[in-house]
């Protein structure tokens, strides 16, 4: 900034933000000549030495120059500084500040961070940034766990910025608010606030369901081949609103942790608030048939509570099966070969491999396939080959030996022979036999000893006996008490071992025992091609006897390995002759292998390296038990194209072997088998070595244990049972792990009686690894504490036992329960339904309360009480809920109270009322809609045909049983009849003519209950109805019927007191009379089978609707002296005029039945009906009886059928109140759609009346529509209506909103009379009417143009070229009119009175070609007429009964009304005198005279000014009396109408009394009262409906000033 001094422009202050104590700093203050002189300048120094300058010195400025003086700040502290640079001219002075302000700092930070809920134990990172509005400077965060703010510290470089993140790892379950303090610049500092809240995450395991207590899930792998691996996930779920943390832990107790067949590879998720993850769990089994039981543990993060999922699965083996465990091949001679075929199956689904060991080269017996691979439910024949080389019996059982499955034995048999020599037969049969000698000591005598031979040693053991591993595995050098062992070689296996080639021949010796008690022969295989060979051949050995055999190795191929299996075969001597045994002492021979091997490379000559394959690196032995053999396979594989030699070293403790230790694989694979045995029980470990080739060594760690039986007990051996009261039982569970590999038996032993400790089950089998819980028992006797102990014993099915102590620990005490609330208000449920209410149980007590709960219900018709446990258990100081359901049975009111028993006491717990109903509809309104050109029909008359009242007394009548068995949902399955009712009711919609539009009826349905009501209509699709048993029509067309009829909606819920609107529709497609079943259906309530009806008739004929076969009159008192005239209505719902006729025989017989007395007259026997018109025939009823009468009348239709309508009447004693008939609601419930007006009232009822008077009642129009409305009310529906009834207005205009008062007065007959009549209001839209006229002018107009006017469109003709001036040629020609188009021809003025008086031709002045056909169409489309707006028709019902006037005594006060003159009914006419029609002469002489007398008056000029001085004169009093004939000279008082009538009606008619006068005459009173109040009253009710009066306004009284003194009086 600068600023000008008197012409000298200088900074106006320098400033130092930056600085440091010790350094300097140099600023610049410029001064500027900004005047038009020159100047000269002076300046002093600053005071403080911190600022310094240059020697002060005169500055000289001319014009515009500008000076520089250099100001340098040194500062000592951290401390401000604050001075000046004083300058002075020649005529004034100035001062340029400096000043040195310490450093200020600023960086922007938000208020703070929210984090929201946060996982305990979990992480959640908010990051912000962190601005440096000022110059660099360091920082650094002070904060407090559990939250931390990475970087913690930092510089902030100067207008620079830095990314802070903070992370909140809550470590509880807390609510944490914090300040996190930031230190920045010289000595600043800044708070952020961090608040979070650290939860509890709840996770949970699968679906939440488990088959076993303490287990939250259980994975069942079910049966995997073994070498396979299965997989399978189960879902863990975070039902909370943070994120979870949580590890996959597994844990396994002793010697199960060797074979860890289920696998869990990742062990640490993170789940997402109300989501899930799946974890993987792998099972690998490793041994065959095995089952395999381990439990995963699910623990969240910050929870010290597990998840347990149980994994299951069971290892599969292969299971072969052959098609035949022996081969015999009898007698066959040397030099030839016998063949047999043998099938081996995979029955399984797993692959295996398998090997025959028999080496066909070297023996009698070969085998065209020795190993191969076996597929799931593969299957593969074997030959066998049969080629013996000497007359002996031979026998081998040979291995076949299955990978991961115990081998399988076949035996093969045969017998060589000569022409001379024939050895003794061996079969399978004679094996069998030997089988039992071994087991007997039979065998180790000769055959010729046998039979006389005594036994005296001990059993034997056949080699059958025992299990296939260990057949295979049998060592003949090892004689035992328990194996019998014939004949044995010392050694099975000869190793020459390197060998060289055409040199000599190696030879090793061998030894064959012959442990019999016979001779035997030993015969060597002798094969001359085989390089393995055996001297002597043949040779007998004596019992007991030992011989000793050379085996010799002659190679012929160097660079080679061999191998062979030799064969002897060893059998008793007499054996070689068939005649020195026979079938019950043939022995059969024993085969003795050996197997050789040798090789012959030459020095320099190494073994090629082995090409080979094994199906596993390591291993696993089954478990085994002490002095018990378990055995594994081992497969090798020869990938290459040479020999592959193997060779084992052996085990020096014994405990391992293998079988082959060594041999020769040829391109195909070998099974070896590797046997575990010990007799100490510990876990063995040993690596088999393996050498192949003999270079290549392999290497297969082997694991084995000797399980002994271990358990683990839960809660380190402790049980504690939970505080029991005394004579109850607690129970407790408690787990028991099998921590080993084999099958557990356990059995408890619990103390004595006395301590009444029990335990269930006490004994049985755990699985390996699995953990089994027993329920134990306590029922303490007495409030004491008790210690005692038990003991499980453990063991295996062959192993030792052992014994494991647990200590028990009990306590008995007292116990009660309590609830909250103790009364249960279940208020109003639906009859069926179910209402349930969760009560709180609390054991105030230490003990567990062992309680049962009963219901005691005193009316078990009235409601169904469940409980949700009857019976159960609540800790010490424990809540728990019970769910209490109630279901009411019937519509009542039920109590019901629910007791508790604990310890034999009981008393009484809750108490629980309520009520049950039904659903209940009610039909409260119903509306015809009009339809076409005819009128709607009365709300009377539609209610009787949907027959409204039976189906509201359907619907108050409780439901059936067999009404509630199926819902609104269930569709029944029997066709015939689907629905449980006999509820029937007709909904009639009456008749029309085909084609008119469809009859509507929009019914209002009410909620008159106190619960929702769910209803539907079910058509019968809906019902699953054939179509056979209810569509009536010859075609059987059902579908179409269905579709006449239509009811919407056809289901809904209506809310207790709400009303619904239903739309019937029935369309008139084709003559007929329609019937369809519809069954309303109401939730839990009633069924009703409604039947929809309607009567579709052709054009032009008359239609009698008669709704019901019945009329019933309303019942008259016996001996009445004038019975009421009551009318039966005929309706005629067709389109041309009804011609009846009432037949007399009925009523006739009915006379004659009952003395000759007139019971029922028909007063008008026959008429006529104009189309949907009604018909009023009167009867009279006058019973004699006080019964009901029934009376049959036929009425013949002129042109149609006769209908018969039941007449019903009751008569009943004088004073005898008549049964109130059910009464149709007076008010409409809802609005329909489109509709302009509605009435305060749809019935007024007059009640009984008595004759000769006038009753008069107002009802008041409202205009709903949003235009303006006139209405015109229309009582001539019935010749009756329009005498007896009279409404004022008769029409009238409304605006939007507006009312109208209308006074409908009643002014009966003489005689006594009941009716029930209709008056039609018709009210239209004045502003559709409006467009209607105008629509209707515009077309007058358009239809008067087009007769007065036409257009010539005839086209132009074309000039021929040469035309033929005569007339004929002229009209000959195609091509060429004659004449031309002339213009349009107007009127000139079209007005109305130009119009012709009669329709002019239709005038077409075009040719008629293709375009005529769219000039028709065209004038039809412009002809059209305007369609008048329908008007809307609204129904007032008018109901009364005229009462003769002498029963109305009280209403005369004593004056006697001289009935004789007016009592006269109007259609008896005027006494004797009788009428004559006038001749038309005098008709035009009457008419003559009056239009002179008319025309005299209009032209008289007084005449005109009487009229106009009229309206001057007062009103003359004279024109209150009349002058009647009369024929009492005193008139009595005017008798009121004693009726009390509603606020809305006007006082009735005084009846009119006639005074006789001295001429003859009668002069009676007008009523001018009745004028008056009913005028009166009737601008009150107007003034208040219009809102302009206040009716039940409050009172007010208005205090008049006092009156001053007048002084002049």
């Amino acid at each position: 900034m600068t600023t000008t001094h008197n012409g000298i422009l200088s900074t106006s202050q320098i400033t130092w933000n930056a600085w440091e104590p010790g350094g300097e700093y140099t600023k610049m203050i410029k001064i500027k000549n900004v005047d038009c002189q020159t100047h000269k300048i002076q300046y002093k120094c600053p005071a403080n030495k911190c600022f310094s300058t240059k020697h002060p010195k005169i500055i000289t400025l001319c014009a515009g120059n500008t000076a520089k003086i250099p100001i340098t700040f040194k500062p000592l502290e951290k401390e401000a500084y604050t001075d000046k640079v004083e300058f002075s001219t020649k005529k004034h002075k100035f001062a340029v500040g400096v000043k040195a302000l310490l450093p200020r700092y600023i960086i922007d930070l938000p208020f703070g961070v929210q984090f929201g809920s946060c996982g305990v134990q979990g992480t959640v990172s908010r990051t912000f940034t962190l601005v440096n509005k000022s110059i660099e400077t360091y920082f650094k965060w002070d904060f407090a766990a559990p939250f931390s703010i990475e970087p913690a510290l930092g510089l902030l470089p100067d207008r620079g910025q830095v990314d802070v993140t903070v992370t909140f790892t809550p470590d509880q379950a807390h609510v944490y608010d914090s300040k996190a303090v930031i230190s920045f610049g010289n000595g600043q500092y800044k708070t952020l606030r961090i608040s979070g809240i650290g939860k509890h995450p709840f996770i949970m395991v699968g679906n939440g369901e488990s088959k076993e207590e303490f287990v939250h899930h259980q994975i069942e792998f079910g049966d995997v081949p073994i070498g396979t691996s299965s997989s399978k996930t189960f879902a863990v779920r975070n039902m909370s609103s943070v994120g979870a943390r949580f590890s996959v832990s597994h844990q396994q107790y002793g010697s199960v942790s060797l074979d860890k067949v289920f696998v869990c590879k990742k062990k640490e998720y993170a789940i997402e608030p109300f989501s899930s993850v799946d974890v993987k769990v792998d099972f690998l089994p490793t041994l065959e048939n095995m089952d395999y039981t381990d439990y995963f543990y699910i623990t969240p993060a910050g929870i010290p509570s597990q998840c347990v999922v149980k994994c299951v699965g069971r290892s599969r083996a292969p299971e072969i099966e052959l098609s035949s465990t022996s081969l015999s091949f009898a007698y066959t001679d040397i030099g030839q070969h016998k063949k047999q075929f043998i099938t081996v199956k995979n029955k399984s689904n797993v692959p295996t491999h398998f090997q025959v060991v028999l080496d066909s080269s070297e023996s009698v017996f070969k085998v065209d396939n020795s190993c191969g691979s076996l597929g799931p439910g593969d299957e593969k024949t074997l030959m066998f080959q049969f080629s013996p080389i000497a007359p002996i019996p031979y026998y081998k059982r040979v291995p076949i030996l299955l990978h991961r499955q115990e081998p399988l034995f076949l035996d093969l048999l045969g017998s060589g022979c000569t022409d001379v020599a024939r050895p003794g037969k061996v079969g399978v049969k004679a094996l069998e036999n030997f089988t039992e000698k071994i087991r007997s000591g039979l065998s180790m005598y000769p055959p010729e000893m046998q039979e006389v031979a005594a036994v005296d040693g001990g059993e034997g053991v056949a080699i059958q006996d025992l299990p296939p591993s260990l057949q295979f595995f049998t060592d003949p050098q090892m004689v035992t008490e328990s194996n019998t062992v014939h004949v044995s070689l010392d050694v099975d296996t000869i190793e020459f071992g390197k060998c060289r080639a055409f040199q000599r021949v190696h030879h090793k010796t061998v030894t064959i025992t012959n442990h019999t008690k016979g001779r035997i022969t030993a015969v060597w295989s002798d094969n001359p091609d085989s390089v393995f060979t055996v001297l002597p051949v043949e040779m007998d050995i004596q019992p007991h006897k030992s011989a000793s055999f050379r085996v010799n190795f002659n190679p012929r191929v160097p660079n080679q390995f061999y191998g062979g299996e030799l064969e002897c075969t060893t059998f008793y001597k007499s054996m070689r002759d068939t005649q020195l045994v026979n079938e019950n002492t043939v022995s059969p021979s024993w085969c003795l292998p050996l197997y050789c091997t040798g090789e012959t490379f030459e020095t320099g000559n190494e073994p090629y390296l082995p090409r080979y394959q094994t199906d596993s690196a390591a291993l696993l032995f089954p478990p085994a038990v002490m002095d018990q053999p378990v055995f594994r396979t081992l497969l090798l594989r020869n990938n290459g194209d040479t020999p592959m030699m193997f060779s084992f070293e052996d085990d020096p403790m014994g405990i391992f072997s293998v079988k082959p230790m060594t041999g020769v694989i040829h391109k195909d694979v070998c099974v070896v088998m590797v046997r575990f045995l010990a007799s100490q029980s510990r876990t063995y470990q040993f690596n088999l070595k393996c050498t192949l080739n003999t270079k290549h060594s392999l290497v297969f760690p082997c694991v084995a244990a000797v399980e002994l039986p271990t358990a683990w007990l839960e809660n380190e051996n402790l049980l504690t049972f939970k505080q029991c009261s005394v004579g109850s039982v607690t129970d407790q569970r408690y787990g028991v792990r099998n921590t080993s590999r084999l099958p557990l038996n356990f059995e408890w032993r619990v103390p004595g009686s006395s301590y009444n400790i029990s335990v269930s089950p006490s004994s049985g089998v755990i699985l390996p690894n699995d953990t089994q819980y027993q329920t134990w028992s306590f029922a303490p006797q007495g409030e004491s504490v008790v210690r005692c102990s038990a003991s499980l014993s453990v063991t295996h099915e062959k192993g030792a036992r052992k014994k494991i102590n647990m200590s028990v620990l009990g306590q008995g005490t007292t116990a009660s329960l309590e609830c909250l609330p103790k009364d249960v208000d279940f208020g109003i449920t639906v009859v069926g339904e179910t209402a349930s209410e969760t009560i709180s149980l609390h054991n105030p007590y230490s003990c567990t309360a062992i309680y049962s709960l009963a219901v005691k219900n005193t009316n078990p018709e009235h409601c169904k009480v469940t409980l949700s446990k009857t019976s159960g258990s609540l800790t010490a100081f424990g809540k728990d809920e019970l769910h209490v359901a109630c279901q009411p049975l019937s519509q009542s009111s039920y109590h019901v109270v629910i007791t508790c028993t604990i310890n034999n006491q009981c008393h009484d717990l809750i108490t629980l009322k309520g009520e049950g109903v039904f659903p209940n509809l009610s039909f409260i309104d119903v509306r015809s809609i009009a339809t076409g050109d005819k009128c709607s029909s009365s709300k009377k008359r539609v209610w009787d045909l949907f027959s409204l009242d039976l189906l509201n007394r359907h619907l108050l009548e409780p439901p059936a049983p067999s009404e509630l068995r199926k819902t609104i949902e269930t569709k029944s399955n029997e066709k015939r009849k689907p629905y449980n009712t006999t509820a029937l009711a007709a909904l009639d919609f009456g008749s029309s003519t085909v084609g008119q539009e469809a009859t509507r009826v929009v019914v209002v349905m009410q909620n008159s209950g106190k619960v929702p009501a769910k209803f539907r209509f079910l058509f019968p699709p809906d019902l699953c109805l054939d179509m056979a048993t209810w569509a009536q029509d010859e075609s059987g067309n059902g579908e179409m019927m269905q579709e006449k009829f239509n009811i919407e909606p056809r289901q809904g819920t209506i809310q207790p007191g709400e009303t619904l609107s239903l739309d019937f529709t029935y369309r008139h497609d084709g003559e007929g009379c329609d019937e369809l079943p519809v069954l309303l259906k109401l939730s839990r309530g009633r069924e009703i089978m409604l039947q929809l009806r309607g009567v579709t008739v052709r054009s032009g004929v008359a239609y009698p609707q008669i709704a019901h076969d019945s009329h019933t009159l309303c019942p008259v008192v016996i001996g009445a002296d004038k019975a009421p005239i009551q009318y039966y209505e005929l309706y005629n719902g067709g389109d041309c005029q009804l011609s009846y006729e009432v037949l007399p025989e009925s009523l006739e017989k009915l006379r004659e039945e009952n003395y000759g007395c007139d019971v029922l007259q028909c007063l008008q026997t026959s008429g006529r009906v104009a189309p949907h018109s009604i018909a009023q025939i009167p009867f009279v009823f006058s019973p004699l009886e006080q019964k009901t009468y029934a009376v049959e009348v036929p009425i013949i239709i002129l042109g149609g059928e006769t209908r018969k309508i039941t007449i019903f009447g009751q008569g009943i004693l004088p004073g005898e109140e008549r049964e109130k008939e059910t009464e149709i609601p007076d008010k409409q419930a809802v609005l329909l759609k489109d509709q302009l007006a509605i009435l305060s009232l749809d019935t007024v009822g007059f009640g009984t009346v008595p004759s000769f008077s006038l009753t008069k009642k107002i009802i008041f129009v409202t205009n709903t529509n949003s235009q303006s409305i006139t209405f015109r009310w229309n009582t001539a529906t019935t010749p009756l209506c329009n005498d007896v009834v009279s409404v004022t207005p008769l029409s009238g205009t409304l605006a939007p909103g507006a009312s109208a008062m209308v006074e409908v007065a009643l002014k009966p007959f003489s005689y006594p009379a009941i009716f029930d009549l209709d008056v039609i209001c018709e009210v239209t839209d004045d502003a559709k009417e409006a467009s209607f006229m105008a629509a209707a002018a515009k077309f007058a107009h358009d239809q008067e143009q087009e007769q007065i006017t036409f257009t010539i469109t005839e086209p132009k003709p074309r000039t021929p070229e040469k035309i033929d001036k005569s007339m004929d040629n002229w009209v000959a020609s195609e091509n060429l009119n004659k004449y031309h188009t002339l213009p349009p021809i107007r009127a000139l003025a079209p007005s109305p009175l130009d119009r012709p008086t009669k329709s002019p031709r239709d005038f077409s002045c075009t040719k008629r070609g293709k375009h005529h056909k769219e000039s028709l169409e065209n004038k039809e489309s412009t002809t059209c007429p305007p369609t008048a707006p329908k008007p809307f028709y609204l129904h007032l019902r008018i109901t009364g009964e005229v009462a003769d006037i002498r029963q109305f005594p009280d209403n005369l006060n004593g004056f006697d009304i001289p009935l004789s003159a007016i009592t006269a009914a109007p259609t008896e006419g005027t006494g004797s005198e009788s009428s004559t029609d006038a001749t038309s002469a005098e008709v035009d002489t009457v008419k003559n005279v009056l239009s002179f007398i008319l025309k005299s008056l209009l032209e008289d000029e007084d005449v005109h000014c009487a009229i106009k001085n009229l309206s001057n004169e007062q009103i003359p009093y004279f024109n209150q009396i009349l002058t009647t004939t009369a024929a009492s000279p005193t008139p009595p008082e005017v008798p009121q109408d004693t009726e009390e009538e509603p606020a809305d009606e006007l006082p009735s008619d005084p009846v009119a009394v006639s005074v006789s006068g001295g001429g003859g005459s009668e002069v009676q009173l007008a009523p001018i009262l009745r004028e008056i109040l009913g005028e009166t009253i009737s601008n009150i009710i107007q003034e208040t409906v219009q809102k302009e009066i206040v009716l039940t306004a409050r009172s007010r009284t208005i205090a008049l000033p006092p009156r001053t003194p007048n002084n002049g009086q």
